[in-house]
This record gives C-alpha cells, structure tokens and sequence, in this order.
C-alpha cells in the first residue's frame, strides 16, 4: 500500500492548513503559515520590528527553490529578515547555500542556528549569520 505524497504549496489568503489558517494581514503576535509540504513548514510571526520566518522541519532538493521564493516574497517589504533555523532538522548543502546566499546583501540573517549547522556553515566556508 502506498501513501500519497503532500503537495508543496504556498498558502495564501484564508485557506486552511493542517496547523491552522493563514489570515491576510495578521494582527501583532499571530504566524501565519506561508509554506507547508510533508517535511518543512514556513511560519511569519508578526510583531513590531524586523520580519521573522521559521523554518521547522527539513530542507532539501525537493522544497529549496519554493522556499527561497517564499523567504524572498517574506523579506520583499521588510528592512531586515531574521530566518529562524533553530527548528530546522535538516538542510542539505544546497538548502544551507540558499539560506547563506540570502544573507550576503545584509538583507537576512540566520538566527538561533543549532551547534551541527554552526559546524556544516564553517567546514563550507559560508556565513553564520
């Protein structure tokens, strides 16, 4: 018997998701989820200050170019994007350079990176945050 397979998709306007519905324009303090698939979730927490999307989950080949696109969309407006990986399981090379290329204009920035990801950032030579 096989399993059907979730497919990646951004999540706008008031669809609902399996953790919640996305609102547009949310009020202060409330995440809206902007990318769900099987194995990553993408949230935006809205409050005052610079814009902060969570990545929960893992990220490979097979979600990295939605979710650059989504990490682009989410920082478009915003002076400064923080991305928080410290719930990020996984990343692949590719996914880690994706994270790291958003960083080199000083537009983003990882925060709360875990200790293995810390490690896999200096071994490439990449920035930290």
């Amino acid at each position: 018997m096989t399993t059907p397979i979730m497919q990646a998709r951004a999540v706008t306007g008031h669809e609902p998701t399996s953790v919640g519905t996305a609102s547009p324009g949310p009020a202060a303090g409330v995440d809206a989820v902007l990318y769900l698939d099987g194995q990553l979730r993408v949230v935006r927490s809205s409050h005052p200050g610079p814009a902060v999307v969570r990545l929960i989950g893992e990220l490979d080949a097979v979600n990295t170019s939605v979710v650059i696109e989504t990490l682009r969309r989410a920082g478009r407006d915003a002076g400064l994007l923080l991305i928080d990986v410290e719930k990020l399981g996984f990343a692949d090379v590719g996914g880690t350079r994706l994270l790291t290329g958003l960083c080199r204009d000083g537009r983003a920035r990882l925060v709360n990176t875990p200790d293995h990801m810390r490690r896999l950032l200096d071994l490439l030579g990449l920035p930290g945050t």
